[in-house]
């Protein structure tokens, strides 16, 4: 009997990945602050290599090295913590603090160094910042003077656009197209997820829109003026359970956001008890026998109980795990304008 002779891994000829290009008319974007700035090319070509990082099929040498400014003057968990994760499997740095907005950084309220000074700074310290900030426009405020390109991580009521790319791109996944789908918005409607969420849905044809919002909340004139002009059918529901019967896939969010263009330090605590119509519970689908997913941009309070959390519907632990993959290749993108 005769036996092959197997080398050594680490001497093993390792096949290079291919260096991950830009399709079509696509280019670099200097600065990702708002969605009704990207295009249907930039959501297709930023789902592609989603998919690329995702498998590792690809190699993006333009970040190597880069140093990628977090800067945060507003609490976070996910978007902090997935663009850094984000940044190092790009191979480049994460540079920033916890909290830019308390007495570790010299621009908070006392020493009141100006958001545009911050920018300036740090542009010359980094290849490209993440900002997240309680007043709304801090983000465009900070992209004016900075040098590099400026990724809006949400600022006050107005946007969040990197989460609804993430959004987008999760559901993609999960119902295999958006078009002619039943699309579901629950809890609050003010929040800059849904702003940033309804401008990305004008490219994905989707039959209707379904509001399920608080009874003394109205979902913003707004919202509801982006959604008519690109001609898509929208209708309120005060019941969950409605939405769980009548639609494909359900973006939640909390039942009251009334903090989130507050300070980081001014104290304010939300209320947190969500009725038991706007609840959805593992007991509620089953009664239903809804197929609905169920997507949540996180954190959660009491708006999906825990029991749905190991159901085949719930996509929002898998929505976590994607956004890794879209944020890097919305770091990509801005990196590859340098």
């Amino acid at each position: 009997m005769t036996y092959a002779t197997v080398e050594p891994r680490s001497k093993r000829a390792r096949a290079t990945p291919p260096v991950l290009a830009l399709h079509g008319r696509t280019a670099p974007l200097k600065h990702v602050l708002s969605a009704k700035t990207i295009d249907v090319d930039d959501v297709d070509d930023l789902c592609r290599m989603a998919d690329a990082f995702e498998t590792r099929s690809v190699s993006a040498p333009e970040a190597a090295g880069k140093t990628i400014a977090l800067l945060f003057f507003q609490p976070s968990t996910r978007t902090r913590l997935g663009f850094e994760s984000a940044t190092v499997a790009l191979g480049a740095h994460a540079i920033g603090m916890d909290d830019m907005g308390g007495s570790r950084s010299r621009a908070h309220a006392r020493t009141i160094e100006s958001i545009e000074d911050c920018a300036a700074v740090v542009s010359r310290l980094s290849d490209a910042m993440v900002v997240r900030h309680h007043e709304t426009g801090a983000a465009e405020r900070m992209a004016a003077k900075s040098q590099v390109p400026v990724i809006n991580g949400g600022d006050g009521w107005n946007e969040h656009p990197t989460q609804a790319l993430i959004d987008i791109y999760a559901m993609r996944r999960g119902l295999g197209s958006i078009r002619g789908t039943s699309i579901a918005i629950g809890g609050d409607p003010r929040g800059r997820t849904v702003r940033s969420l309804i401008q990305l849905l004008r490219f994905e044809a989707p039959q209707e829109i379904v509001f399920c919002p608080p009874p003394h909340i109205p979902v913003p004139a707004d919202v509801l003026a982006a959604i008519a002009e690109n001609q898509v059918r929208y209708r309120m529901v005060g019941d969950i359970e409605q939405v769980l019967t009548d639609c494909d896939a359900l973006m939640m969010a909390p039942y009251d956001m009334s903090e989130i263009g507050e300070p980081a330090a001014s104290g304010y605590v939300p209320p947190n008890r969500t009725p038991d119509s706007h609840i959805i519970t593992a007991e509620k689908i089953e009664l239903t026998g809804s197929r609905t997913l169920l997507y949540h941009p996180l954190p959660r309070l009491e708006e999906i109980h825990p029991s749905c959390d190991g159901l085949p519907t719930a996509m929002y632990f898998e929505q976590v795990r994607l956004s890794k993959f879209m944020r890097m290749a919305v770091l990509y993108r801005v990196l590859s304008a340098g």
